[in-house]
């Protein structure tokens, strides 16, 4: 009977879902608690330099936290769905996935950096640009896809297990790239016309559309 078919899918599927969830529901939760916790160590060093360099932890609800350091704001987002690789993407490929076809189902966290300008002055029109995103499966291994060490530095499922110290070098490297990734100075030709709406918007403390990244691609050569 087809009923028999669809209680094994909730029996097993839906219900292995359910706990990928559950489990990285726990992994953000405890991402949030490590992002607090470097805030609070940097903070007070950072201010003895400059007085003007602000770090900040906020957390947004269940599902989102951002770590504000000075001009970069880090933006992580937990999606709430569970997620399959296709089939011809080198996860399902290892022999770790084969061997257990439950493991190649994950919980996924997006990673955005965003300029702070755009967020305190209310920029509606800026970008953030994706820095990574990460994979968690309901044995607690995970996968990192992002931009240059963030594209590399976490590649091994089947060995690497996400535990504090793993949570913890994650958004350190995540902030460190953004460091790196300076605001470039758009071609002259983007900026040559000014709209009235932008002039009007740019008095309402919107300013002009910027981002620190345009045609933003997630791939290894950043």
């Amino acid at each position: 009977m087809e009923i028999n078919d669809i209680l094994h899918g909730l029996n097993t599927k839906a219900a292995l879902k359910q706990t990928v969830y559950r489990n990285t529901l726990e992994i953000f939760k405890t991402f949030k608690a490590k992002a607090k916790d470097i805030a609070q160590i940097l903070a007070p060093e950072a201010l003895k330099n400059d007085g003007d360099v602000e770090i900040e932890f906020m957390d947004q609800g269940d599902f989102e936290f951002s770590l504000k350091f000075s001009g970069d704001t880090l933006v992580f987002q937990m999606h709430t769905n569970v997620f399959a690789f296709d089939d011809q993407h080198p996860v399902n490929k290892l022999a770790y996935t084969q061997a257990d076809e439950k493991r190649a189902y994950f919980g996924m966290i997006h990673m955005y950096n965003f300029l702070s300008d755009s967020i305190k002055y209310n920029r509606l029109n800026d970008l953030g640009a994706i820095i990574g995103r990460l994979f968690i499966n309901y044995e607690n291994h995970f996968y990192v896809e992002g931009v240059r060490q963030l594209n590399f530095l976490f590649k091994n499922l089947t060995e690497d297990i996400l535990e504090e110290n793993s949570i913890e070098k994650i958004i350190e490297q995540s902030m460190l790239y953004c460091l790196d990734f300076d605001l470039q100075v758009p071609p002259i030709e983007q900026v040559e016309h000014m709209s009235v709406a932008q002039k009007l918007n740019f008095n309402a403390e919107q300013g002009n559309p910027t981002a620190k990244s345009l045609g933003f691609q997630l791939n290894s050569e950043r």
